[in-house]
C-alpha cells in the first residue's frame, strides 16, 4: 500500500480527519542531535490510535484490537520540547479488520512531520479470536468521521 494512501494530494487528505489529540516530544524520545528517534514515532501514532479508540467508547466495550499491519512514512524532523498534533481517521471496513490512517503534524506551523496506516483485527477479548466487525461498531465510526462513507 505504501503512501498511496494519501489521497487525492496531500493537502485534500488532511481536510478529511475528524479526530486530533496533542502530544509533547520529550527529550528521551530524541537522538543526540534532538531529532525525534524514528522508533518514538510508533509511540505517537499507538497514542493517537488509543485516544481515537476511547473517543469512540470502544474500550468501555470491552474491544480488543490487534494490529495486523503497519506502515509509517517520515516526511520531516520533529524536535525535543515540540507540540505536535496527531489526527486519526478510519478510511477503510474489512471483515474482520479496519484501516486507521493518521498524521502527525508540527503544531506551530502544521507541517506534515509522520503519516501512518494501521489495520486493527478486532478479536473477542474472552476466546482471543478474530471476529467479523460488528455492524454497530462500523456505525459508530461512520457517526463520529468528517467523512463517514467508509
Amino acid at each position: 500500500m505504501g503512501a498511496d494512501y494519501i489521497k487525492p494530494n496531500l493537502e485534500e487528505w488532511l481536510e478529511t480527519f475528524g479526530y486530533e489529540t496533542y502530544t509533547k516530544v520529550r527529550v528521551c524520545e530524541t537522538d543526540l542531535y534532538a531529532h525525534v528517534n524514528n522508533t518514538s514515532y510508533s509511540l505517537y501514532f499507538e497514542q493517537g490510535r488509543a485516544d481515537y479508540l476511547e473517543h469512540l467508547g470502544f474500550y468501555e466495550e470491552n474491544l480488543m484490537f490487534v494490529v495486523g499491519d503497519i506502515y509509517c512514512r517520515f516526511h520531516s524532523q520533529a524536535y525535543a520540547r515540540e507540540e505536535l498534533v496527531i489526527k486519526v481517521r478510519t478510511s477503510r471496513f474489512g471483515t474482520k479488520s479496519f484501516t486507521i490512517e493518521s498524521v502527525i503534524q508540527r503544531k506551530s506551523t502544521g507541517e506534515v512531520i509522520a503519516s501512518n496506516w494501521t489495520n486493527l483485527i478486532i478479536v473477542d477479548s474472552k476466546t482471543k479470536k478474530s471476529i467479523v466487525i460488528p455492524e454497530w461498531v462500523k456505525q459508530r465510526i461512520r457517526d463520529n468521521e468528517k467523512t463517514p462513507q467508509i
